[in-house]
């Protein structure tokens, strides 16, 4: 099945939104929830994870332009086909990071937040959280800008444009938010080790777990090791697709 995935995901001519594509990354989706088994990650995995991220951004773009342009932009984000998945994702993430942190969070750090920052717009709407998002793709934030703003959330999501590698800052933060793409490729341990660097008490990443290794990449627990302690690791069992660890210094 996998092979099949494979070739098929291999042979997409276009990797915007349409009737194939959309089909098809349902299909894989579904597949990588419904089958509770390891996998092995080898070239073809990889080359998976690296479509399913091209993909993912297309599809970002593309329903960030379509919730701008509409009449009723808080009517249509909740259009957004992932939309009430990033809501039972984010409200999990929340409440088990609320429950460790002893502080209120109030102001969080997300690094990598794409053209669509569902989760810094939902912590920011249903929690009040203030979100800073760090994005090193231009057109990502120029879109999200636009977003937030006709959302009317610019006064609680703030955007900088930087590579993670490069970043610093002295603002203290109550929690870091990790997007499940940023570890997509080699530099996993130079990324976690700027960001350190930081100020802040606790962190939240996103990673994947035996067949949903399909969609997204898992970060590395050895190399996470090296940097933070482990305090919660959750492996959602329902159509959420992600995991998430929760660390601190």
């Amino acid at each position: 099945m996998i092979n099949n995935f494979y070739k098929r995901l291999k042979n997409l001519n276009d990797l915007k939104p349409n009737n194939e594509t959309n089909e098809l990354f349902s299909e894989l989706c579904k597949y990588a929830i419904e089958n509770n088994r390891s996998l092995k990650i080898d070239k073809k995995i990889l080359e998976i994870n690296e479509i399913c991220a091209k993909a993912e951004f297309e599809m970002e773009k593309f329903w960030a332009e379509k919730i701008i342009n509409s009449k009723n932009s808080k009517i249509e984000i909740e259009n957004f086909i992932y939309y009430k998945n990033y809501l039972k994702l984010t409200e999990l993430e929340f409440i088990n990071a609320s429950f460790i942190n002893e502080e209120k969070i109030k102001n969080v750090l997300f690094i990598g937040g794409g053209p669509l920052p569902l989760t810094a717009i939902i912590l920011s709407k249903k929690f009040g959280v203030n979100c800073k998002i760090i994005d090193y793709n231009q057109e990502a934030i120029n879109l999200a800008i636009k977003l937030v703003d006709k959302l009317g959330l610019k006064e609680k999501i703030s955007f900088v444009k930087s590579d993670i590698l490069d970043y610093s800052d002295t603002e203290k933060y109550d929690l870091v938010y990790g997007a499940s793409l940023i570890f997509g490729n080699d530099n996993q341990e130079n990324i976690l080790k700027n960001i350190k660097n930081l100020n802040f008490s606790h962190i939240l990443l996103r990673t994947s777990h035996k067949m949903r290794q399909l969609v997204y990449k898992k970060i590395d627990k050895k190399i996470l090791k090296k940097f933070f302690k482990e305090e919660l690791i959750v492996h959602p069992k329902n159509e959420i697709v992600n995991s998430f660890i929760i660390l601190t210094k």
